[in-house]
């Protein structure tokens, strides 16, 4: 055999090895060239399965399992696998809100003392969204008591500036508050103490006070819309 055959030979078998590296380095990402949007595939290392919602140069977005369009992220090519379809939503989910009450009505206490307590309590919750941000909260009442007045103390001094010769009164109240994000909304469910009092200037304020026995513990849930 003479050298331009050896050369010849040898192109030949670098030829064919380089076809097969490339045949090999590229399979990874063939598995998933070609996926349209709608495909249902899973994403390497999330738990569960999701949807493309559309493509973006080197990848798909894809929309998980349980998460509102808005929350859907980009992945790359080689992270993405034809997979299972994500669940379809189940009644109970169906039944979720997927936007936020109205904060209830301060008429809705039972006597003139209840309607100023819910306000003042109200306030201390509720607010609205800065200005071009999300993040208003509403309030909904389950259970308002109020205590028996008493006598301001001393120690009251360290907590709040009332007028000395009006009562405070001790509530418990059970609220639920909703957080309305763009994407979601967050309902927080929980129980607190509260003292309310007359201000020096004569207006009525409530405030947060202490933990006591028996309270239920907070619970929040994150809803996408």
């Amino acid at each position: 055999m003479n050298c331009r055959s050896v050369n010849t030979v040898s192109a030949v078998l670098f030829g064919i090895a380089a076809a097969l590296a490339g045949a090999f380095l590229s399979s990874p990402a063939r598995a998933t060239d070609g996926l349209a949007v709608g495909a249902c595939v899973t994403v390497r290392g999330q738990p569960s399965p999701g949807r493309i919602i559309a493509l973006s140069r080197g990848g798909y977005v894809v929309q998980a399992e349980g998460k509102a369009p808005s929350e859907a992220m980009n992945w790359a090519t080689m992270d993405v696998d034809p997979g299972p379809c994500p669940a379809a939503p189940n009644a109970a989910q169906l039944a979720q809100p997927h936007a936020c009450f109205a904060s209830d009505s301060d008429g809705l206490g039972a006597t003139a003392l209840e309607q100023s307590f819910r306000g003042a309590v109200r306030q201390t919750i509720e607010r609205p969204a800065a200005p071009g941000a999300d993040g208003a909260v509403t309030v909904s009442f389950q259970s308002f008591k109020i205590g028996a007045a008493r006598r301001w103390t001393a120690a009251d001094s360290f907590n709040f500036s009332a007028d000395q010769s009006k009562p405070v009164y001790p509530l418990r109240v059970k609220f639920t508050s909703c957080t309305d994000y763009r994407a979601a909304i967050e309902l927080r469910q929980q129980e607190s103490n509260y003292d309310c009092f007359t201000t020096p200037t004569g207006a009525t304020a409530c405030q947060m006070s202490g933990s006591s026995g028996g309270m239920m513990q907070p619970t929040t849930q994150r809803i996408p819309k």
